[in-house]
């Protein structure tokens, strides 16, 4: 593995997204590099938190609460249970 494919492993191990695998030779080659991998992770790892601040959550659209429910119920009803009204 050279360090342009640990780097993007790297990206990768912050999201939790290698498998186990991939895990182990990521281990391997992190212990290998030392400090070296250790700066690029926690790079990784600050920009992973910058991206995450600056999403915003939008507010859930009104009907999807009531889609919701219809889910529900209607799920209730084929498995011959009784729905409550609010």
């Amino acid at each position: 593995m050279n360090s342009e494919d640990f780097d993007s492993m790297a990206r990768l191990y912050v999201l939790g997204a290698l498998d186990d695998d991939e895990l182990t030779e990521f281990d391997r080659r992190r212990h290998e590099l030392g400090p070296q991998a250790e700066h690029v992770i926690q790079e990784c790892e600050r920009l992973n938190s910058m991206f995450a601040l600056s999403l915003r959550p939008t507010p859930p659209k009104p009907s999807t609460k009531q889609k919701l429910l219809d889910m529900v119920q209607s799920a209730m009803a084929a498995q011959g249970k009784k729905v409550q009204p609010d």
